[in-house]
């Protein structure tokens, strides 16, 4: 499983393979970010607030306020 989220919307998801696109509610399709493989370790964005379970540090690309994540792993 991955942790996926969507650079226009936020939405956060686990999901073997790629999700679908379909449906943003911000119109239009999702533009979903792989944050990796999710795991045990939790870690928030200081930007955005959104708080995911992974295996190794998630990756920063595609932050739904602009620009890169912010990591802190708690």
């Amino acid at each position: 499983m991955k942790n996926y989220q969507c650079r226009k919307c936020g939405t956060l998801i686990s999901n073997e393979s790629y999700p679908n696109a379909n449906g943003c509610p911000n119109g239009g399709s999702h533009q979903w970010n792989n944050l990796g493989e999710c795991g045990n370790t939790r870690y928030q964005c200081r930007k955005c607030g959104i708080l995911i379970y992974s295996k190794l540090y998630p990756n920063a690309n595609g932050c739904s306020n602009g620009g890169n994540h912010q990591w802190n792993k708690l």
